[in-house]
């Protein structure tokens, strides 16, 4: 769990320090696919310590974190299917977030 929040602080920090023109500079399409990808690296590293923990079992923990990702970046694409239509390059850009769980399990 201390690993999980140094992490997270040191995630966050690198992030703070980021040029903000950068991110302005992206086009709407890709600021969309950061978001999404960011979304999924957050959802699956914040739930592997909980896995680790329940599940006990360190390969079984990284693929619970890492279909999380997968289902919430599915479920969202549905929901977003009924406005703007499925994006597939959405759906891809959260499961990349999620499979960065791999750096985690080894």
């Amino acid at each position: 769990m201390k690993k999980a929040l140094l992490g997270v602080v040191l995630l966050l920090a690198l992030a703070g320090s980021a040029r903000a023109d950068i991110f302005d500079s992206l086009s709407s399409a890709d600021k969309d696919k950061y978001v999404h990808f960011c979304a999924g690296t957050v959802l699956s590293h914040a739930s592997y310590p909980l896995f680790r923990k329940y599940v006990k079992n360190k390969d079984h923990a990284w693929l619970y974190s890492l279909g999380l990702a997968v289902v919430a970046s599915t479920a969202k694409e549905l929901r977003d299917s009924r406005t703007t239509g499925f994006s597939v390059s959405d759906l891809l850009a959260g499961t990349l977030g999620g499979a960065t769980i791999l750096v985690v399990k080894f």
